[in-house]
């Protein structure tokens, strides 16, 4: 313990005694540390930790399977969903539903939409959750007709009632209903399947929502009972699943029920990507440490005299090691505290930078913090970081020829293993930095393929937003004419404001990924092979199609003689006719579906363009349109088309939607440009490519570093060889050429090694690219040729000196 102190109080010693190799290296091994540490933060919050839920591996998220190209999964009808809880208690000790929904809060200075969720009675108990306040929902609370009781979120809680714990019992008002209040959740309560809901009520489906299997519209979370497994879940949920198809094979054909963990169905998605990254940051470090190992390696050329007398005064070989490696580790340690409040900074970045509708996707990051399990992450990364780069230019020093370090005027030139272990760290750095930077232009390439999908319609100049209509001022509305009344008015208002080109609206918009779904059949055809296609439903207004900039392929589009009344009539896209008529126009045909029994079947007037439903790199989806004046929902999106800034309007549209309906709020205004950029397939490929991009910089900035610190090194060791070149008449382009070839060969070698290792490495980055291939050969062609330039000038200043060198000054000095 004494000589381990001895070797602390001398390291801080020769640490203070070089400040400047000291500040290089511990800034360097704090931002390799610190976005480690960061990174880390990240990964153990998403995929380390465990769910906030009593025994969270034992829940699972059921799902109907649908062997469709277009519509993988889907969730169950009220009536499936009876069948699965009443048929599966072998294998689950209790199976809840759950719905997204949207409230209007109104009663004070304006309605407010709040995003919440309404769900069945067992919902909290399965999941293992008490409210911090009051009670949780009562068994029979989800029932149609039962009184409509809420639990408010912690957030909702405190920005609207004050932190009251008084409110619980209070009467609120939600959407035009008088809802009591019965509890408060924790703050650390979140159910990231609803991203930010704010209130959770019970699920009270209409009755027009309990009895059909077709549609299809509740989320469903089960608890495994202790000792079932995986397969026993399966094996019953196949048996159900069949007997459910034999009872209604029309809307469960080729339909089958899965059980996904729920941790992978919250963090799946985001998976592949937090691990590409700490993946990539773990490479940034191997670079830092790579330079500061070559640093180490310089100042033990330059301590050979130091070590000579120790060994000459007894030191053994491992009392030196020891005493190298402890200075070593101190730096690392200096490195990580440093780190420490690169890692706080760098969090905050990493969580700025996700867009504010998909970190409702990832509530487990927004609280992020480094809790002691990061800290103790940090600690033993800085030490087996000191370890690592210390540990080889240690073992050199250590090697040091005790006669020619003694020798009065030796060079300190360092052993010829220091000279390799210098070249071999460059070569490992540039083909580490070569690995990055291509993953980082595979995922550019892979963004901007994705960008520029035609997503079927004109995205510029396009505002977006919702509108809600309060369902008890349109309660007696049976057949729709007053909310189409409604929204027809609103339209032509928007309409006529300065600046508006144009204004529509439509029940979801393109790209969102929402709204429903339905199979339609064909009046008087036989079905195609594989059965009719599964298409996206959408309800719109006249001039919906000018508007957005979509074209018209055949027959005609809506106008306002198709509303309440009149016969009923869609519009298909051009997938649909294709999937469903091929060549032939479809126009005049009629349609059908199992929710329009006993109804006059559906005419199709027309075909119009392809938009993109889910997302630009999703496949184009079949889309029938309805006519918004035949029957609107109480909920729409308006677009509006300006001639200039689509923000302008934004409050002029509110005064106009407060003059219609003062309960109606108008929310998620975003411009068409912003819907994409918010959009989780653009999130998936922009945010890791914007952070691999930013650890590649990192990375060829060192490689860059480390070159020119090696060659001018080698330059300072040659003065003498490159004096006597230049006395024998070795011109200054030969002397040049001589320093250039030495490093370039050591980038040659670099890039060589880091093609072979990024063919490797970038096919774990298959996932996240699109329409690029992981060995696309340009981009591995253009990152070679980047990392050789860029290697070349760093070459360049210390091979430039070279040739200035004086033959009688060196000599004289020699």
């Amino acid at each position: 313990m004494k000589t381990l102190w001895q070797d602390l109080r001398y390291a801080v010693r020769v640490m203070l005694k070089q400040p400047g190799f000291t500040a290089v290296a511990v800034v360097t091994l704090a931002l390799g540390i610190g976005a480690n540490t960061a990174i880390f933060s990240v990964v153990d919050a998403a995929l380390l930790r465990s769910l906030p839920y009593r025994e969270p591996e034992r829940l699972v998220h059921l799902w109907e399977a649908k062997q469709n190209r277009d519509f993988e999964r889907r969730e169950a009808s009220y009536p499936d969903f009876l069948d699965w809880r009443a048929q599966t208690g072998e294998v689950f000790e209790g199976v809840a539903g759950y719905v997204n929904r949207g409230y209007t809060l109104t009663g004070g200075d304006a309605p407010e939409r709040v995003a919440g969720a309404a769900v069945t009675s067992n919902f909290f108990d399965l999941l293992g959750v008490r409210p911090a306040h009051g009670r949780a929902l009562l068994e029979g609370e989800d029932q149609p007709g039962a009184a409509a009781v809420v639990l408010l979120g912690h957030g909702l809680w405190q920005r609207r009632f004050g932190g009251d714990p008084a409110v619980v019992g209070r009467q609120i008002t939600l959407s035009g209903e008088s809802y009591t209040v019965v509890g408060v959740l924790a703050a650390d309560f979140n159910f990231a399947r609803v991203g930010n809901a704010e209130l959770w009520t019970g699920l009270r489906p209409t009755p027009n929502f309990t009895t059909p299997r077709y549609m299809h519209w509740l989320n469903v979370v089960a608890r495994l009972r202790p000792g079932v497994g995986p397969e026993a879940a399966g094996a019953r949920l196949a048996a159900v699943g069949q007997a459910i198809a034999a009872e209604d094979p029309r809307a469960h054909e080729n339909t089958a029920l899965v059980a996904v963990p729920l941790h992978e169905e919250v963090v799946g998605q985001v998976k592949p990507v937090l691990l590409a990254m700490l993946v990539a940051v773990g490479l940034v470090l191997l670079i830092a440490c790579a330079n500061v190992a070559n640093l180490l390696l310089a100042r033990g050329a330059a301590r050979r005299k130091e070590v000579a007398i120790r060994v000459a005064l007894g030191a053994s070989r491992w009392r030196l090691v020891r005493q190298l490696l402890t200075e070593s580790v101190l730096l690392a340690a200096a490195g990580g505290a440093l780190g420490l409040v690169v890692a706080l900074w760098g969090v905050d970045l990493l969580v700025a930078a996700i867009p504010q509708a998909q970190l409702a996707r990832m509530p487990y990051l927004g609280q992020l913090a480094l809790d002691p399990g990061v800290l103790l992450f940090t600690a033993a990364l800085s030490v087996a970081t000191g370890v690592l780069f210390g540990l080889m230019p240690a073992l050199d020093a250590s090697r040091a020829d005790l006669q020619e370090a003694m020798k009065e005027g030796g060079r300190s030139s360092g052993t010829k293993s220091a000279g390799r272990l210098r070249g071999a760290l460059v070569v490992s750095e540039i083909a580490v930095a070569l690995v990055l930077l291509v993953g980082a232009g595979l995922l550019v390439k892979s963004l901007l393929r994705m960008l520029s999908v035609d997503p079927g319609f004109r995205t510029e100049n396009l505002l977006t937003m919702r509108v809600n209509l309060t369902p008890q001022r349109f309660a007696d509305d049976a057949d729709g004419t007053r909310r189409a009344a409604f929204f027809e008015e609103l339209v032509r208002r928007a309409g006529a404001l300065p600046g508006v080109e144009g204004a529509a609206a439509v029940s979801n918009l393109p790209l969102s990924g929402d709204g429903g779904t339905g199979t339609p059949s064909v009046v008087g055809r036989e079905a195609p092979p594989g059965g009719w296609s599964e298409a996206n439903l959408r309800v719109i207004s006249p001039g919906y199609f000018d508007v957005m900039g979509v074209p018209r392929a055949s027959g005609r589009v809506f106008n306002e003689r198709d509303r309440v009344g009149a016969a009923p009539v869609v519009l298909v896209n051009r997938t649909f006719a294709e999937r469903n008529f091929g060549g032939e126009d479809p126009t005049g045909q009629r349609i059908t579906f199992m929710f329009t029994q006993g109804r006059p079947p559906f005419e199709i007037v027309g075909v119009v363009g392809d938009e993109k439903i889910k997302s630009l790199d999703a496949q184009t989806t079949p889309i029938i349109y309805f006519p918004m004046l035949q029957g609107p929902d109480s909920t729409a999106a308006l677009v509006v088309r300006t001639a200039a800034d689509p923000q302008g309007v934004a409050g002029a549209l509110r005064t106009e939607l407060r003059a219609l309906d003062p309960e109606a709020p108008l929310f998620g205004v975003r411009t068409m440009e912003r819907v994409i950029a918010d959009a989780p397939a653009t999130f998936m490929r922009r945010y890791p490519a914007y952070l691999i991009g930013v650890f590649a910089a990192v990375a060829l900035v060192l490689a860059s570093v480390g070159i020119y610190g090696v060659i001018s090194y080698a330059v300072t060791q040659r003065t003498r060889e490159l004096a006597i070149r230049s006395a024998l008449g070795a011109r200054r382009g030969d002397l040049l050429r001589l320093v250039l070839r030495q490093g370039m060969a050591l980038a040659l070698a670099g890039v060589a090694a880091g093609l072979a290792g990024a063919f490797a490495l970038t096919r774990l980055l298959a996932s996240l690219l699109f329409g690029v291939s992981a060995t696309d050969p340009a981009v591995y062609a253009a990152v070679s040729l980047l990392l050789l330039t860029v290697a070349l000038l760093a070459c360049l200043v210390p091979a430039r000196r070279a040739t200035k060198v004086d033959p009688i000054e060196a000599l004289r000095y020699e």
